[in-house]
Parts: C-alpha cells; structure tokens; sequence
C-alpha cells in the first residue's frame, strides 16, 4: 500500500483525498499511521484528515503536564483542522481508543461542526460508575506503569500497557525497533491515563449530543473498554457494532473495522442526499 500524503503547516497532520472531511483519531501509543488502511478506503470520496495527538507520531510532548486534561488535545485538534479546513466546515469524527476519548470532548464543545461521530471502544473512562468493575481494571493498570515509569523502568511500563491491550507477550515479540519506538512514547501514557480518568463531562452531558454515532467494540476486549461502551449506546442518536477481535482490531482486523466505518459515513451521505432532494 503507497499512500501519499499531502504537507499540510502543522507537524503532525496529514490530508488526502477531496470531498466532505473526515477527521481522525488515534489511540495511545499509536500515531496517524494506524489509520493508513481506512485512509486507502476513503480518500476516493472524502478528504480524509489523520492527526498526531501530543507525544505521538510527529506531535511534541505536551509543554505543560501539571494538569493536563482531554481539553488540552482538542485545543491541539482545534488548531491542527484551522490548517487545513475553513471555522465553518463541518466534519465527520473518527476516534479510537484514547482519540476516542478526545473525539467525545470535541463534539460536546463543536457540536455544530460535527456530522457524525465513529467511535472504536472510546476509554472514556470517566463515563463508569465507580462500582464498575472495569474502572479498577483500569486503575490498576495505570497505577502498575506509573509506578515502573517511578522506577526509572519505561520498558516495563510500556510491557504493562502493550500487553494488556493486546495479549501477554505482545510487545517482546515485537521488533526491537518497535520496541524503542513504543518505550519513547511511554512517557505520555500517565497523562493520558489522568486525562481520561479525571475528565468532568458525564454520560449526561453527552446525552445533549445529537449527531449520528457509531458505536463499535471487539469480542475480546477488556471489560473497561466494552463497559464504555454499554454506556454510550444507551444514547439515542447511538447505534453498536462488533467484530471479531480485541482492542486493537482496528489495526488487527481494520478491514472488518474500516467496513463498518465507511458504511456509516456513506450511509448519512444518502439521508443528507435524500433530504436535499425532498426540499
């Protein structure tokens, strides 16, 4: 596959293709590149938008860490799309993971730029009640890297994270480059873990949104993933999907993934085409 990408000013971002834009969302540890299959399946119809969140890909580490907040990264989506999209063009949102978490603040604070929001197990993890049992998954998780990161011991804190997110050994049958790569950006995972964690919006806040949304979760994934997403879908305007696959099955199964994405977005294209028609 040989995508080419467009330079756009900002570091960090990518655009290809014509059309209305769709904007996507990476998750931790991950970078623009993830999306590089469903890029290939949209760019015929769509100008697809691919964005490095802070610490990934070709986005600095964030300046100020003290309190860091899913805030902080729609700032850096808000000014990433001002390079490349005009203030009144609306977009659809991709998100997965943790960009799923910042696809989630982004729509609450631009819903009138948002057409539609896709999101692949979004840890939003705020959203659980504290007697959830996914949410001490979770916190246990966090508090095993943030104490290796303590001890001065990134390889393993990133272990811990790639591991749980995939399956024991993952990341030491990894490539050693890979490896590098991984533990280079370990440093960014407390304050997504913290962001994710600490945000103050509740499923009642996200209740007033009311774009189209597209729920999707893998058949082996995490309780604290899935639980997430049991509690978007209890929004109306939400309609859940699964696949085959873990948490990672937009990178391990992108093409059952992808498929269901594309056929979201084009099937809101036809409403709005159809209304267009009846007017």
């Amino acid at each position: 596959m040989n995508i080419q990408l467009s330079a756009c000013p900002s570091a960090g971002i990518s655009s290809t293709g014509d059309g209305v834009p769709v904007v996507l969302l990476h998750s931790s540890m991950g970078s623009k590149k993830q999306w590089r299959s469903l890029i290939e399946r949209l760019r015929a119809k769509y100008r697809v938008i691919a964005i490095d969140l802070y610490g990934y890909g070709e986005t600095a580490f964030p300046a100020q860490t003290g309190h860091f907040s899913l805030n902080d990264e729609v700032e850096l989506v808000r000014a990433a799309l001002a390079d490349v999209l005009a203030p009144w063009e609306a977009f659809h949102l991709i998100g997965h993971s943790y960009g799923g978490g910042v696809a989630l603040r982004l729509a609450f604070d631009s819903p009138q730029r948002v057409r539609s929001l896709g999101l692949f197990e979004p840890t939003a993890f705020h959203l659980l009640p504290s007697g959830e049992p996914g949410l001490a998954q979770i916190r246990a998780v966090f508090e095993q890297v943030r104490i290796a990161l303590e001890q001065d011991d990134a390889p393993a804190a990133t272990r811990r994270f790639i591991d749980f997110w995939n399956e024991d050994g993952f990341f030491d049958a990894l490539p050693a480059a890979k490896q590098v790569e991984f533990i280079r950006q370990s440093a960014k995972v407390p304050l997504d873990f913290r962001a994710l964690l600490h945000e103050p919006l509740d499923i009642g806040h996200y209740r007033r949104l009311d774009m189209p949304m597209c729920l999707i979760r893998g058949t082996q994934s995490p309780r604290c993933a899935t639980a997430v997403v049991d509690v978007l879908a209890t929004l109306e305007n939400a309609r859940a999907h699964q696949v085959v696959g873990g948490h990672m099955a937009p990178v391990t199964h992108a093409d059952a993934v992808n498929r269901i994405i594309e056929d979201f977005i084009a099937s809101l294209d036809v409403e709005a085409l159809a209304e267009t028609n009846a007017a």
